[in-house]
C-alpha cells in the first residue's frame, strides 16, 4: 500500500532539525510522495531546494491568504517566474481566509486569490487551496473560474457537506481530508467523510500542523516529532500520521482502507506527477 501527502509544509523551519528522521519513518510507513506547500515569497527558495534534495518531494509555490500584508509589489511576476522556472511544481497553498486572526479584507485576499486561480489555469498547473470561514465565497470564485486543467485541491476541506457535491461537479476538483476535521464534531465531519467521491479524495496532513485530535482506539497509534522539546508550542504533527487518519477514515466510510489509499494515490499522481 503506497500512501502520498497530498499537502504539507516539509520547509517549515519548526521541522528543520528533524527532517530527516521524519522522512526516514515517513518511508517505513510507505509514504512514498509528498506535495509541499510554500505560502510566501521568502519560503518559495526553502521548497525548492528541499525538491532537488528529494525527488519524493513535489514542490508548490502560492501566496497564503495569511501572508498577504508582506507581499511585495511584484509578487505575481515572481510567481510566474518560479513556477516556470520548476515545470514540476504546483500553485499554491492560496486561497481565503474569513477568521478573526486574518487582517486582509476578503475583497483584496479575493483579489490575490483571482490572480491565482487565472495563472495556475493558464499554466496547467494543479492548485492547492486554503479555505476557512468563506465557503460561500469559495463556491462563487470557483464557480467563475472552473474548469480547471490541472486540477485543484480543496486542502484540509472542513466545509459543509452539503456544498460538496456542487463543488464536485466542477471539473478538476478534490476533496483532502487531514487531521484538521478531528476538530469538528462526529455529527458534522463524518456526513461530510462519507460524502467525498473516491475518485475525488485526497489524503494529506498539512503537518508540521493538524495534528489528529482522536480517542481510541488511534490516539495510541498517532506519531510525535521525536525531540520537540517546546511544552508552549503546539505539539508538531508528523507526516506518519496520515496512516492513522486512512484507518479512521476507512472505518467511517466501511471502506477497506487499501482501496482508499490506492484511490487517493491514484488521485494525488493524477494531480501532481504531470511531468
Amino acid at each position: 500500500m503506497k500512501l502520498f501527502d497530498a499537502h504539507c509544509h516539509l520547509q517549515d523551519p519548526r521541522l528543520a532539525e528533524h527532517l530527516s528522521a521524519i522522512l526516514h519513518v515517513a518511508a517505513e510507513e510507505n509514504i512514498q510522495q509528498f506535495a509541499c506547500n510554500g505560502t510566501c515569497e521568502d519560503d518559495w527558495p526553502k521548497v525548492a531546494q528541499l525538491a532537488k534534495e528529494h525527488s519524493n518531494i513535489k514542490p508548490n509555490f502560492g501566496l497564503h491568504p495569511w501572508f498577504l500584508e508582506g507581499r511585495s509589489d511584484n509578487w505575481l511576476e515572481n510567481l510566474r517566474k518560479q513556477l516556470e522556472a520548476t515545470p514540476n511544481a504546483g500553485l499554491g497553498e492560496c486561497g481565503l481566509d474569513g477568521s478573526k486572526k486574518v487582517q486582509t479584507p476578503m475583497d483584496e485576499q479575493a483579489q490575490v486569490f483571482r490572480a491565482q486561480l487565472h495563472l495556475g489555469r493558464e499554466l496547467h498547473r494543479p492548485i492547492s487551496v486554503h479555505c476557512v470561514s468563506a465557503f460561500g465565497k469559495l463556491h462563487e470564485l470557483l464557480q467563475q473560474h472552473a474548469p480547471f486543467p490541472g486540477g485543484l485541491m480543496l486542502h484540509s476541506w472542513v466545509g459543509p457537506a452539503e456544498m460538496m457535491d456542487a463543488l464536485a461537479k466542477l471539473e478538476g476538483v478534490y476533496f483532502s481530508l487531514s487531521g484538521h476535521l478531528t476538530r469538528m464534531s462526529k455529527k458534522k465531519y463524518e456526513p461530510m467523510v462519507k460524502r467525498v467521491p473516491l475518485n475525488r479524495l485526497l489524503l494529506e496532513t498539512d503537518a508540521p500542523d493538524g495534528k489528529p485530535r482522536l480517542g481510541e482506539p488511534y490516539q495510541q497509534k498517532l506519531f510525535s516529532i521525536q525531540g520537540q522539546t517546546n511544552s508552549n508550542e503546539q505539539e508538531l504533527n508528523h507526516p506518519a500520521n496520515i496512516s492513522v487518519m486512512l484507518e479512521l477514515l476507512a472505518d467511517i466510510r466501511g471502506e477497506d482502507a487499501e482501496k482508499i489509499a490506492d484511490a487517493a494515490y491514484a488521485n494525488a499522481t493524477r494531480l501532481f506527477m504531470f511531468v
